[in-house]
C-alpha cells in the first residue's frame, strides 16, 4: 500500500506537471476515508471514530541508522508516503486486536513455525 500511494503522488505530479496537484496527505485519505466512500462502507470504516471498525498499523519513522530512508523526518505525513515500506510496521492490530506488536507475532509462535520440514 505504502508503494501505491507513493506512486500515485507521482504519476499525478508528472501527468499534470504539477507535484502540487495532489499531495501526501490526499494519498492517505484516498488510502483509507475516500477508499471507504467509494465502497459505501465510511459509515463503518476508514477513519478513526467510536463504532467504526478499524484496522491499524503503528509505523517506525524514526531517523535513525537503520532507517535511512526516513531521514530527514521534516514532514511526517509525506515521509510515510515517501519513504515507508512494509518493513517499517512495528505493530499491527485487527479489529482491535493486536497480531503484532514491536515487530513480533502474537498470536504466532515463531519457533514453532520455523522448523523444517
Amino acid at each position: 500500500m505504502f508503494e501505491t500511494m507513493k506512486v500515485a503522488c507521482l504519476i499525478q505530479g508528472g501527468i499534470h506537471e504539477n507535484e502540487d496537484r495532489i499531495d501526501a496527505k490526499e494519498v492517505i485519505k484516498m488510502a483509507t476515508i475516500n477508499g471507504a466512500k467509494l465502497l459505501g462502507l465510511d459509515k463503518e470504516i476508514g477513519s478513526i471514530e467510536v463504532g467504526k471498525s478499524a484496522d491499524l498499523i503503528l509505523v517506525d519513522i524514526s531517523a535513525k541508522l537503520d532507517n535511512i530512508s526516513c531521514i530527514p523526518n521534516n514532514n511526517i505525513i509525506s515521509n510515510l508516503v515517501y519513504n515507508t515500506s512494509g518493513r517499517s510496521v512495528d505493530t499491527t492490530i485487527i479489529n482491535g486486536e493486536i497480531l503484532m506488536e514491536n515487530r513480533k507475532f502474537k498470536l504466532i509462535d515463531e519457533r514453532r513455525n520455523n522448523r523444517k520440514i
